[in-house]
């Protein structure tokens, strides 16, 4: 049988195979790198989901759904708010 999975070897990949411009690869990798900051810390810290969730100034479903990879209704603003709740100094480099 064969294999139905397409694997991308990095975020410029990933866009050819989404159909997305390569210059979504940025953001995309921006959004990651958010997100897995916040799951870093709120594992790191044990806290429940409504505990990370006062902490961070949303509502529980935020947070369940950042923890969960559903965050296509989630702004990047959004999510940097979050991570700057949370204690994370958010910055961008542009090189």
């Amino acid at each position: 049988m064969k294999n139905p999975y397409i694997e991308a070897k990095n975020l410029s990949q990933l866009c050819a195979i989404l159909g997305l411009p390569k210059s979504h690869a940025s953001r995309i990798e921006v959004r990651r790198d958010l997100v897995i900051a916040i799951r870093n810390k709120i594992e790191a810290k044990d806290w429940t989901h409504a505990e990370a969730a006062k902490k961070a100034e949303v509502g529980r479903t935020v947070v369940t759904a950042i923890m969960n990879g559903n965050i296509a209704k989630i702004s990047t603003d959004r999510l940097i708010d979050i991570a700057d709740r949370l204690g994370y100094a958010v910055s961008v480099k542009v090189a």
